[in-house]
């Protein structure tokens, strides 16, 4: 699996109180998608799996390995 990389990417939403909020790329099925990216974000913070999908282009610059998070962008 060294250099496999995911094809199904879940798009996570990490709001914090203030309304500040993160989007976080996982690749893991849908059902562990907000458990896998909690494990990144201050506790505080809301999860949502989202209904966005990301275009292949960047799914491709992503080049995210099956089980990996990373962070998307922020924004309020």
């Amino acid at each position: 699996m060294g250099h496999e990389y995911a094809g199904g990417i879940y798009v996570v939403a990490a709001v914090s109180e203030d309304g500040y909020t993160e989007y976080w790329a996982a690749a893991v099925p849908p059902h562990e998608a907000v458990e896998a990216v909690r494990s990144m974000v201050h506790p505080d913070r809301k999860l949502t799996l989202t209904e966005r999908r990301l275009p292949a282009r960047l799914v491709a610059e992503l080049k995210l390995r099956p089980g990996s998070v990373r962070k998307l962008k922020d924004g309020r």
